[in-house]
C-alpha cells in the first residue's frame, strides 16, 4: 500500500523550519559523499521539455524519481514524485510536488544563507513576487533577524499582494522597491524570476552582499550579468555537474576564462567543513540554486513521515510480489 499525498496535504504538513532541517541534513550527507544525484535529464518535445530528476540517499533508505511536465502542459498538475524504499524498491508514496518544489528551493537558500551570508544581515532585496519568492523570503527570515525586505516585480498588483502577505508572515517591513539599484543595497539579494536577461548587475553590488539566485536553471535564461559573477569571491551550487548543464551564468564565465569549474563549490562541501565558507565580511558570495533531486528526496521523505504520523493521504493499493 502506498500513499497519494496531494498538493494541499504537502502545504499543511510541512513548515519552513521542517524543510530547512531536511535540506540541511541532505547537504551534510552530500558533503560526506553519501548521496547519488545524477544530473537532471531533459527530453525535448515539439510542445516543450520533459524533465526527469532522480536521486538515491542510502542513509535515509530512500530514492525518488520526479517527472516534470509543466513546461509542456502549462499546468501545475504535471509534477509528480515517486518515493521508494532504496533497499526493497517498494513504492512508498506518490506526491504532488508543485508546492514541495518551492519549499525545497526556499529551504536550500535558507541553509545557504545560514552558511554564507554575514551574521549581521538585516535587509533583503527580492526580485520576483511569485510562489518561489514567498518561500525564499520566509526561509531567510527563519535564519536571519530581518528588519526590512524590498521587493521588485513587473506586476504591481501581485507585488502589493506579496508585500502585504509577507509582512504578516515574517513580522518585518516588506515594501516595494523603486528600482533594481535600490535592491542592490540590501545585505541579501534574492532573484526568483523567469527572466532571460540579467536582473542583478555587478556595477551596483555592494561589498559584503550574499546572493541567492534561484530562478534560472536553463542555458537560455540568466539572472546575473557577467560582471556580477566576476565580483563573487565565493560561488556555491547544490550540484556542480548539474550546474555545468543548466547554469547559464557560470557556463558563460567558464567559457570567457573568468572562472574555472574547480572554483565552484558545492554547498555540501561547506556544510561539512571540507572547504571554508565566506572569506571575509566584504566578500560577495553567491549560491546558484538549481533545485536538485536529492533535495526532493529529503523533503519528500519528511512529507511522507509526517503524513504517516498524522494519518494524512489517500491509500493506493499496489500489487505486491
Amino acid at each position: 500500500m502506498a500513499l497519494f499525498i496531494s498538493e494541499k496535504d504537502v502545504d499543511r504538513l510541512v513548515s519552513i523550519p521542517d524543510a530547512i532541517q531536511a535540506i540541511a541534513e541532505i547537504f551534510r550527507l552530500s558533503g560526506e559523499g553519501k548521496v547519488i544525484n545524477p544530473p537532471r535529464q531533459c527530453v525535448s518535445l515539439p510542445t516543450g521539455t520533459l524533465r526527469i530528476t532522480s536521486a538515491i540517499v542510502p542513509a535515509l533508505t530512500r530514492m525518488a524519481v520526479k517527472i516534470s511536465s509543466t513546461l509542456i502542459f502549462k499546468s501545475n498538475s504535471g509534477r509528480l514524485l515517486i518515493l521508494s524504499n532504496a533497499e526493497s524498491g517498494r513504492i512508498l508514496a506518490f506526491i504532488e510536488v508543485f508546492q514541495l518544489g518551492a519549499l525545497r528551493t526556499g529551504a536550500a537558500s535558507g541553509v545557504a544563507t545560514r552558511l554564507l551570508a554575514r551574521s549581521d544581515s538585516k535587509t533583503v532585496g527580492v526580485f520576483g513576487s511569485g510562489r518561489q519568492a514567498r518561500t525564499q523570503v520566509m526561509a531567510i527570515a527563519s535564519v536571519r533577524k530581518l528588519e526590512q525586505v524590498l521587493a521588485l516585480s513587473p506586476n504591481r498588483v501581485h507585488l502589493k499582494t506579496f508585500c502585504n502577505e509577507m509582512e504578516q508572515r515574517i513580522g518585518c517591513s516588506v515594501i516595494p522597491a523603486h528600482s533594481a539599484e535600490e535592491l542592490g543595497k540590501s545585505d541579501i539579494i534574492i532573484s526568483a524570476t523567469t527572466s532571460k536577461e540579467p536582473v542583478i548587475f555587478g556595477s551596483w553590488l555592494q561589498d559584503g552582499t550574499h546572493i541567492n539566485a534561484i530562478g534560472s536553471n536553463a542555458l537560455d535564461r540568466r539572472e546575473l550579468d557577467d560582471e556580477a559573477v566576476k565580483r563573487c569571491a565565493l560561488i556555491a551550487v547544490d550540484n556542480r555537474e548539474q550546474a555545468k548543464q543548466e547554469s547559464a551564468e557560470l557556463v558563460r564565465a567558464v567559457a570567457a576564462g573568468s572562472l574555472k569549474w574547480e572554483q565552484v563549490l558545492e554547498i555540501g562541501e561547506i556544510a561539512v567543513g571540507r572547504v571554508s565558507g565566506r572569506p571575509d565580511e566584504k566578500s560577495i558570495t553567491l549560491f546558484k540554486s538549481l533545485g536538485v533531486a536529492m533535495e526532493d528526496v529529503a523533503l519528500a521523505n519528511k512529507v511522507y513521515e509526517l503524513a504517516m504520523k498524522n494519518g494524512i493521504g489517500l491509500e493506493v493499493p499496489l500489487t505486491e510480489d
